[in-house]
């Protein structure tokens, strides 16, 4: 059985993740301020904000170039309907006042969107999916639970919505060579304090997809005391067959919720709009951790109309899935080693240590996103933009690489 002690044993190597604190020695006029006085989490680590370095440098200033091309965050370029920015234009008119306090009018728009027989009481929604995943960890994890994840993957965001809560994040890692998903590694890893899996599909920063045998496998051998989290946030950019319908399986009543957001597709990543999918005891309770007025008014507004224009999604989703062939073509024109995309960027590899190379097209006005910390040491992602981005991209990488 999953949980039982000879299946740990001889389960593969998986790597424990934990956080420390270390408290500074500072002497606070006030006592009930003292570290040493407060009933700290030990569990959280303090971030030190001053001299805080940009996650993406201003390279005009550092380097003087003329032009920034931003491939790092997997942004749309194409921008939201313009329905959604007539909807936030309106909504601006009166911020005045309070948003409406329930999101049911989101969450009937969402509904609508998807069918399968979903109704509003299977939805609940966050600012962002991150929030999601913030919601759904608060809710399942205790001290001492276990949440596991498959590296490389979506890492840093699962373990800083984990690790605050005294959970220990155990990693699975996918198979090294293909980042093939291994369910019945990740089941043998399961132990009776296991809480959340989390599944993130298409897998963000490798592009690849848990094929439907994969995840079936996961989900036939779940035991009843977990839970998975199913992290879909590129589904829309997935036109792979071999793509599992996850909705299948929480029609079916199973232990799972989806997490999808507004900021790939939808191209609403300011907004900071998510939402998940569950049966509806979890997704009520879920929900139950949400702030009054949780949603604000630009981004209901948003949300609801862009729910109401799937013929710009669709545009945008063809036309993103169009510029990674292209790309796919051009890296395969420079020998570049790549994995093919279900998500609007592409993890690639060279013979350059990838800092190195991505400081080189920093100074040519480029910011990727280099893999170093999840172990792929000269592997970056960049994120798909326009044709006349990917160009100056192509030509920028091939300057670099001689």
């Amino acid at each position: 059985m999953p949980g039982s002690a000879s299946a740990r044993r001889n389960a593969p190597p998986c790597c424990v993740i934990t956080a420390t604190i270390c408290l500074p020695r500072l002497i606070w006029s006030n006592s009930l301020l003292r570290p040493d006085s407060l009933q700290l989490n030990p569990h959280i680590q303090p971030f030190t904000r001053s001299g805080e370095r940009d996650a993406l440098p201003d390279l005009r200033k550092r380097y003087g170039v003329e032009r920034v091309y931003n491939l790092a965050n997997n942004e749309n370029p194409l921008g939201p309907s313009p329905h959604v920015v007539a909807a936030i234009a309106k909504a601006a008119s009166e911020l005045n006042a309070y948003p409406v306090w329930s999101d049911i009018d989101l969450r009937r728009a969402i509904v609508d969107c998807i069918g399968q027989g979903l109704t509003a009481e299977h939805i609940f929604t966050g600012c962002s999916g991150f929030e999601a995943l913030e919601l759904i960890t608060r809710a399942f994890l205790r001290p001492g639970d276990e949440l596991i994840l498959s590296s490389p993957t979506f890492s840093g965001a699962y373990q800083k919505v984990a690790l605050p809560l005294g959970a220990r994040v155990i990693d699975v890692p996918l198979e090294a060579a293909t980042f093939r998903y291994r369910p019945r590694a990740v089941l043998d890893a399961v132990t009776d304090k296991t809480r959340l899996i989390m599944v993130c599909n298409p897998n963000n920063p490798t592009g690849t997809v848990i094929s439907a045998d994969a995840f079936d496998e996961l989900m036939q051998g779940l035991p009843d005391h977990a839970l998975v989290v199913a992290d879909e946030v590129y589904h829309h950019f997935v036109a792979d067959a071999a793509y599992p319908d996850s909705l299948k399986y929480l029609r079916a009543g199973a232990n799972l919720v989806i997490v999808h957001s507004f900021s790939k597709a939808y191209a609403l990543a300011g907004l900071r709009l998510g939402y998940g999918i569950a049966k509806p005891a979890i997704a009520n309770y879920i929900a139950g951790l949400q702030r009054g007025f949780h949603q604000n008014k630009l981004a209901l507004a948003a949300g609801i109309a862009a729910c109401g224009d799937q013929a710009h999604l669709q545009r945008a989703v063809d036309f993103l899935r169009g510029e990674a062939r292209w790309l796919c073509e051009q890296l395969d024109q420079l020998d570049i080693r790549y994995w093919p995309p279900a998500a609007n960027f592409i993890l690639f590899e060279t013979k350059l240590p990838a800092d190195e190379l991505n400081q080189m097209l920093q100074k040519r006005g480029f910011l990727l996103r280099p893999q170093t910390r999840v172990g792929l040491p000269y592997c970056l992602r960049v994120s798909l933009g326009t044709r006349t981005m990917n160009q100056a991209f192509v030509a920028a990488l091939a300057d670099c690489l001689g």
